[in-house]
């Protein structure tokens, strides 16, 4: 256990260097006009880094796991709220922190699940890529990485809307040994 933990350190550490490593050049890197898919707002005309946000709501579909895999329908109905706040540090680069309230629909009664998920995002010509980073608040030791692409539509200067692919990956404690499960879960929602 100790040796997975270690291993864990290790890998956080060395995601946090890169991920501060590629801010740094971000930032560095003149202002281009290219679009910013995952606010509706398509450019900035200063440097400095603006505030900005995003409300959906998360469907888990799959989650592959030991012992079973569990599917939407047959064995749960999950419904999430994934209130996000964005730092646009350029027009490529957002550093995004962003919350996850999950409540069974099904196999009820069940306590609310709150997962806190930050990460960094990449944008591109219509579309967006990120990895956060997550851990599930009150659960036994777990860890995440969750990677995300999202695809924008304006719908104003000030307003996007956007459906989302996450595919989190955890390591959970099972009270024996740490466990590993991956995810697909569908969100859709607004940018602002």
């Amino acid at each position: 256990m100790k040796n997975v933990h270690n291993q864990l350190l290790r890998f956080a550490t060395a995601a946090t260097v890169v991920t501060f490593a590629s801010i740094a050049q971000a930032q560095e890197a003149p202002a281009g006009g290219q679009a910013t898919p995952a606010r509706a707002d398509t450019s900035q005309s200063g440097t400095a880094p603006t505030v900005g946000g995003h409300l959906g709501v998360a469907v888990p579909i799959v989650t592959i796991g030991n012992p079973k895999t569990t599917v939407i329908g047959s064995d749960f109905v999950t419904l999430g709220i994934t209130p996000g706040i964005s730092v646009n540090l350029d027009e490529h680069w957002t550093i995004d922190f962003e919350f996850i309230a999950l409540n069974q629909l099904k196999n009820t009664p069940a306590p609310t699940t709150f997962v806190v998920d930050p990460g960094v995002v990449r944008h591109f010509d219509g579309l967006a890529v990120g990895l956060r980073v997550a851990t599930q608040v009150g659960a036994l030791t777990n860890v995440g990485l969750v990677p995300i692409l999202v695809v924008p539509f304006k719908v104003s200067s000030k307003l996007a809307y956007f459906v989302e692919g996450d595919i989190p990956l955890f390591l959970r404690d099972d009270g024996t040994k740490m466990q590993p499960s991956a995810s697909f879960l569908f969100q859709t929602g607004v940018g602002f």
